[in-house]
């Protein structure tokens, strides 16, 4: 008895079922003659006989029938089952071409065409490669000293991750007593990378389980996909923002937005995934809060208690008092945009990378500028020359006003509640891709007409650098994402120049 299923262009063999009295006849092999010739009678472009083991001699009779093609796990082409590939799979229980070929190409130098040679007993060194193929194979790499940070294992912290973690904080139970890591002589001797006390510290703290994690969930295909994560979050406890759950079959990250179902992430049945804990959550909009409430803050402190800072009575000039005014300015300007304009497509950052983010708005735009800016040696202490000055306090406003411009364009190409994207429009976005930077560098150089202070200078090269590459991350990003609906930008931030 066979089944067979007659799709638009292929004939796909299901089952084919005989009593063992008659196995010496190889009825399997006239089943797959007769299917082929009902594809060719038919019409069909392709014969599909289903599902091929290498090693299983109840199904390498397939391999048998030329010409043969076998879907690539992981690039989802079809290969010539002949050659190159045959010998590999002689070699190996699991083979993919494309990797084989890449990770070739990687070791040697030699570009995407390499190809790597049947007869070729080596193996690449490399252990960057995300899936794994074989557990084998993850295991051989940590006998070999490879940290675990390397093999981009799903639901693992990574390196970045481990760092940002309080990872000296840990408790130790030792001879009855119980020790703070960063505490022990070893600590200090030891790298995350390596199998000392702090590289074995690191990566149990990067494995470590997450507690009351179910083994399973049940959620419906037409249903939100964060429900996925709300159903993660119930069970184990944890906030959803907390929780990174990824696809088991290749990595990719499953969206929390209510806009996707079940369905379209690509789950199905039985799907596998992966969960991982990204640590103590803090949200995006407080973490701007706190940045620009800093300058808010210091530029007033430093401004009104010139006495106590400097031992100066001289009271402020009339272009400290400007410089004064812009800064706290913008970044009252920013405060509302936090409140009123931003949307935001991811909902938290983790708690501890607050501290670093403050430390740039609160020393390079308020102490360094306070400090030097209201200075009774500062260059505003001096003359003001008129037509420099109304020039700078010119180019500032219409810095910020654009700015706030952009920033509304920008929030309104997404919906409430979503992280849809859009390719924005309007005044400067036909220049560059990012003409909110290019708006916000021109107010800061209203400021820094107006201050004339090398401690402008500096965070404008500070800022402009970090923007310029947020800048050509989007790009590449709008590239990728729109493609031929998105017009190329040549200059990410500044025109004529980034």
């Amino acid at each position: 008895m066979g089944v067979l299923d007659l799709l638009p262009h292929c004939v796909s063999g299901v089952y084919f079922l005989y009593h063992s009295d008659f196995e010496k006849w190889s009825f399997g092999k006239l089943s797959a003659l007769r299917e082929a010739t009902l594809a060719l009678e038919g019409g069909y472009q392709h014969y599909y006989m289903g599902y091929y083991i290498h090693s299983c001699a109840k199904m390498r009779y397939k391999g048998e029938y030329r010409p043969q093609y076998v879907l690539d796990p992981e690039s989802l082409t079809w290969d010539p089952l002949e050659g190159e590939l045959r010998a590999l799979l002689d070699k190996k229980n699991y083979v993919s071409l494309s990797r084989e070929r890449r990770l070739k190409g990687a070791s040697q130098g030699t570009g995407d065409d390499a190809v790597e040679s049947p007869q070729d007993d080596t193996e690449s060194g490399s252990y960057s490669d995300f899936p794994y193929p074989t557990a084998k194979e993850a295991s051989d790499a940590v006998s070999d000293g490879v940290s675990l940070f390397d093999l981009n294992i799903p639901g693992v912290m990574t390196e970045d991750e481990i760092e940002q973690h309080p990872l000296g904080e840990q408790r130790i139970s030792g001879r009855n007593q119980i020790f703070v890591a960063e505490d022990l002589m070893a600590w200090e001797v030891g790298d995350i990378r390596d199998r000392s006390f702090k590289g074995i510290t690191a990566e149990v703290v990067a494995g470590r389980p997450i507690k009351n994690l179910p083994d399973t969930i049940t959620v419906q295909a037409d249903g939100v996909a964060s429900q996925i994560h709300q159903k993660i979050a119930d069970a184990s406890k944890f906030s959803i923002h907390r929780l990174r759950v990824t696809k088991g079959s290749d990595g990719s990250p499953i969206s929390n937005a209510n806009e996707a179902t079940v369905h379209d992430t690509g789950l199905r049945n039985k799907s596998a995934i992966d969960v991982k804990d990204l640590g103590p959550q803090i949200s995006w909009r407080t973490v701007f809060i706190v940045e620009y409430l800093g300058p808010i803050l210091i530029h007033p402190l430093v401004y009104y208690g010139r006495s106590l800072i400097y031992g100066s009575s001289e009271a402020p000039s009339e272009l400290q008092k400007i410089t004064m005014i812009m800064c706290v300015l913008h970044f009252l300007k920013r405060e509302y945009e936090t409140f009123f304009v931003h949307r935001f497509s991811i909902a938290t950052m983790r708690a501890s990378n607050i501290i670093k983010n403050s430390a740039h708005y609160w020393i390079l735009s308020g102490i360094n500028l306070a400090y030097w800016a209201y200075a009774p040696w500062a260059p505003t202490a001096g003359k003001s020359v008129p037509l420099i000055t109304y020039a700078g306090i010119a180019l500032f406003a219409v810095g910020e006003v654009l700015n706030l411009y952009t920033h509304i364009v920008l929030k309104n190409l997404r919906r409430p509640g979503t992280t849809e994207r859009g390719i924005p429009r309007g005044i400067g976005f036909s220049l560059v891709t990012c003409p909110n930077y290019f708006f916000e560098i021109m107010a800061w150089i209203g400021v820094l007409l107006v201050s004339r202070s090398l401690s402008t200078v500096l965070f404008l090269v500070v800022a402009g650098a970090q923007m310029a590459a947020w800048g050509k991350k989007k790009e590449r990003r709008y590239r990728k994402e729109f493609g031929d609906k998105y017009k190329k930008k040549r200059f990410a931030v500044f025109p004529g120049l980034v």
